[in-house]
This record gives C-alpha cells, sequence and structure tokens, in this order.
C-alpha cells in the first residue's frame, strides 16, 4: 500500500479484466491503458477513490518488468480452489497458505486465492502455470504463479490466519518450482535435436553402419517406450507426469518430470534424453548435465536397448576411410535443452559426434548452449541454508552454555554423594549428623536415599524393626530434621 504502483480495473464485454486509469484520463474512465506504463500509476488512495465512486472499477496492483524496475514480489494465484458460498478452500490451498506464511486474499471472484510474497523464480522459470491435485469439491482448481510484468486484482478481503504483510518466501516458491515447473516459457519443450530419419523409418532399420542411425533412434525414443526405475508420483491431467528420481534424493517425490516427449529434471530445469536418464538410473553418468561418451556411451545404449527402446545395431564399415566404433560419442559441449530465449521449432541441428563424421553433420555447435538458468535457484539455496547454519550454530551455543551449568551442578552433586558415601562406610549416625541436612532433599537421587535408608535400618533397628536414632551430641538439630525428612508421610518411594 505504500508503493505508487496502484490502478484500477474493468472487466469487459469478452470478461477480460482490461487495466484503466480514470484518474489520469477523467474526460474517458474506461479507456484501455497499458498496466506497464509508469506515467499512469497512483498511490492506492488515489486508486481506491476512483474503484469507489466508479461503477465496476476495482482496485490493482503492477508488478512491473523486472528488466526496468527493482521488485520481488510474487504472486501465486489460484482459480476454481474456494467455495464462495461456505469459504471451503483446496486442502493443498490451505498447506500452501501455511507454508507461504505471508499476505493472501480472495479474488473478485470469491472464487481464487491469491498469496502475495517476497523472492524471485529461478532464471529460466518465468511463469509456473499447471493443475492441482484433483479434489472432488474443486475438480478444476489450478495454480499460477508470476513475478514480472503483470497486474493482479486486489480485493483486501484478508484471508485470517495469513499475515497482513509480504514476507520472504524462498523456499516455498522452490518447492513450487520442483512440484509444478513443467513446460513453460523457460522449460524445453524439445530436449534434444530434431532427428534426419523419422521415428517410422528408423523403426525398420535393425542393424546400420551410419552412427547417426543410432544417434536419430535415441531421439526417437519417448518415455512410453521404456521402463524405468524412477517411480510415478503424480499424474497430471494433461498427462505428464512427476517421478521421484531413483539417482536422486527429493524430498517431495516430483523432481522429474515426464513430457511426452521427454524428461526435465526440475532442479535447475534441465532437459534431459532417455539415454541420459537411463545412463543416471544406471550409475553409467553421475550429473544431469553430463551426457554418455566414448565407451559409456556405447554401454548406456546396451542398456536402453534392454529397457525396450529400438537401437539398432551398429555396424563398422570395415572400409579402410572408415572410422571405428570407439571414435563415435556425443561432443563434449553437447547439453540437450535448450537456452531459455531460444525458439522450441524442432530447427536446431543434429550433432556432429565425430570430426571424421562423412556426413558433415554437426551436433551441438549450431544449437543454442544452456545458460546459467538455476543460478538464482542456487544463490536462494546457499542463503536459506546460510540462515539455517546460523540458527543451528545460536542453538549450539545455548545448549554449550545449558551444558556448562549442568555440568556444575552434577559437579556439586558428585562431592556430596561422595560425602555420603563416606558417611555410610564410616560412622553413619555421626557422619551424617555433619552434613547440612537442609540440602539433602536437593543433591540425594533414589539409589543414594535408598542405600542410606537400608544401611541405617540394617545397624540400627531393634529386633522388632523399629528404628531409634540417637539425638545425643546434636546440638545443631540436624540428625532430628534427617529423622522428620526420612519419617515423612509424603507418597514418594524416595521420601518413604
Amino acid at each position: 500500500m505504500k508503493v505508487s504502483r496502484w490502478l484500477t480495473w474493468k472487466e469487459a464485454d469478452d470478461g477480460r479484466k482490461i487495466p484503466r486509469a480514470p484518474y489520469h484520463n477523467s474526460n474517458q474512465p474506461d479507456r484501455y491503458v497499458s498496466a506497464q506504463d509508469p506515467t499512469i500509476w497512483t498511490d492506492f488512495e488515489t486508486a481506491a477513490e476512483w474503484a469507489d465512486k466508479l461503477p465496476h472499477h476495482q482496485l490493482a496492483y503492477v508488478i512491473p518488468d523486472r528488466n526496468d524496475f527493482e521488485t520481488d514480489l510474487v504472486v501465486i494465484d489460484y482459480d476454481d480452489a474456494r467455495d464462495p458460498e461456505t469459504g471451503e478452500i483446496h486442502p493443498l490451498v490451505h498447506d500452501h497458505l501455511a507454508d507461504a506464511d505471508s499476505y493472501a486474499d480472495v479474488s473478485p471472484s470469491g472464487t481464487g486465492v491469491h498469496i502475495l510474497c517476497r523472492g524471485q523464480l529461478p532464471e529460466r522459470v518465468k511463469t509456473i502455470s499447471d493443475d492441482l491435485s484433483e479434489h472432488e469439491a474443486f475438480p478444476e482448481a489450478s495454480i499460477e504463479v508470476y513475478e514480472s510484468a503483470r497486474f493482479i486484482t486486489m480485493t483486501g478481503r484478508h484471508i485470517a490466519g495469513t499475515p497482513t504483510e509480504t514476507r520472504d518466501c524462498r523456499t516455498f516458491l522452490d518447492g513450487l518450482v520442483e512440484d509444478y515447473a513443467t513446460v513453460s516459457a523457460a522449460t524445453p519443450d524439445e530436449v534434444a535435436f530434431e532427428p534426419d530419419t523419422t521415428r517410422e523409418d528408423i523403426e525398420d532399420v535393425e542393424t546400420t553402419s551410419d552412427i547417426q542411425d543410432v544417434f536419430d533412434a535415441i531421439q526417437h525414443v519417448r518415455p512410453r517406450d521404456i521402463s524405468l526405475r524412477s517411480t510415478v508420483t503424480e499424474e497430471r491431467a494433461d498427462g505428464t507426469q512427476s517421478l521421484d528420481p531413483s539417482w536422486a534424493n527429493s524430498s517431495s517425490g516430483t523432481r522429474l518430470a515426464q513430457l511426452d516427449e521427454g524428461w526435465v529434471y526440475r532442479d535447475g530445469l534441465i532437459g534431459l534424453d532417455a539415454l541420459q536418464v537411463v545412463a543416471l538410473e544406471e550409475g553409467i553418468i553421475t550429473g544431469e548435465r553430463d551426457y554418455p561418451s566414448g565407451e559409456d556411451f556405447w554401454e548406456a545404449v546396451d542398456e536402453l536397448r534392454a529397457r525396450g527402446a529400438h537401437i539398432p545395431e551398429y555396424e563398422e564399415d570395415k572400409s579402410e576411410a572408415a572410422p571405428s566404433a570407439s571414435d563415435w560419442s556425443p561432443a563434449p559441449d553437447y547439453t540437450p535443452d535448450r537456452d531459455a530465449d531460444a525458439p522450441a521449432t524442432g530447427s536446431s541441428s543434429p550433432s556432429d559426434l565425430g570430426s571424421s563424421h562423412s556426413s558433415g553433420r554437426t551436433r551441438g555447435r549450431d544449437s543454442p548452449r544452456r545458460g546459467e538458468g538455476a543460478e538464482s535457484l542456487y544463490k536462494a539455496e546457499i542463503d536459506r541454508l546460510e540462515a539455517e547454519l546460523e540458527a543451528r550454530e545460536e542453538r549450539i551455543d545455548e545448549l554449550e552454555a545449558e551444558l556448562d551449568e549442568r555440568t556444575k551442578k552434577l559437579r556439586r552433586i558428585h562431592v556430596r554423594n561422595s560425602q555420603l558415601e563416606d558417611a555410610l562406610e564410616n560412622d553413619a549416625e555421626v557422619q551424617v549428623r555433619a552434613l547440612d541436612t537442609d540440602m539433602l532433599v536437593d543433591i540425594l537421587d533414589d539409589q543414594t536415599l535408598v542405600a542410606i535408608v537400608e544401611y541405617v535400618a540394617d545397624t540400627h533397628a531393634d529386633d522388632d524393626g523399629n528404628l531409634e536414632l540417637s539425638t545425643a551430641d546434636d546440638s545443631g538439630g540436624r540428625l532430628d530434621r534427617l529423622k522428620s525428612f526420612l519419617r515423612s508421610d509424603s507418597s514418594s518411594s524416595t521420601s518413604r
């Protein structure tokens, strides 16, 4: 409310929410404006005043383009996730509200929920859009996340139990990326090059002396063609799936996204082809950005065949000019996904997997290279871990101080117990009287007290079991106090 990025909006005849600036265009209050034009932004009070006095105008807040303005506001928009009559909210949205712990309000329709928080999405993720898990009361519920060049309708209908201010939600946003980021403006919808040979043609090839046929066959392998060890944890309405990768620890169990054409490893949004996924599961490669090469390449191909993929057998051409199979491996700079800004048209070149390939095809050289797409995600994770480490160090200091205090107390108890042991070994009547019995309750543990009682009873009781302790030479009355304590009517076993 303190930032002057407000305007109003009014619904168009076709249902679209159109930004307006009646305070700027008083003669044409319903004139369309661009929400990203900073000259029409105003303060909250002015926008609220015009929204009150003009029919059908409502408040909106602008999230500016992050390339032009400094902002860290992120909006999570849930549609069809709230019952406007009862106020009931989709259970998963309830969980998200608790995890985000930031300001949230009800959408203008009453059927949606907005969470406003602070943070940012990874560089390669511009938006997140997906269906929520199915629920009978909210069959059409969906989630959308955006952070730049948008405006959000604001109602001020604060959701009870959420904070009244926006808070840092980096950890929460990281979880949303892992759970919901699949194909978006920055996620590759084609995880490798476009093969020269069609899928139908390659299926008829059993053996080949052209290594490119092997590469093309690998790129034609789809998730439905092979079996994986990674477990499917979620199936979405659009046919995509989330998997728990067998080679990595995923707290949510959804780190691997399975699309129609391939896979995306959500931690870093790394596109994977079938050969990589199988190589990762088999431990042939250990990193999602790696690609099998040399002998590892052929080992991965054999395993891919064993999983059900049709890959032609490569038979070397024995002619003198032909290279051997050991010469063939993916170029070291090959990455199977696309840069965020590269058009996913399927026109990238196949790769050159060896400088002596007679066809002169190139793989990787003309294809867009992956940038540091996950840099911001990693930075957020580092910040979170540093904060967690600082909190743990503070807790360690507290525990060390508590340990020092308990150690000192144990030393005092040890000294006093030693005095009691001496009393038992020598003359109990004399030595026990020498102790400050006012402190006995504080220092005696169960075993020591039982030992005293048993010792005194065994050595001083008469034939009928009656216990009589002498008070002779007890000018301080210590023994009387000890007798009173030992003969207490307390119900505790220690006193008895």
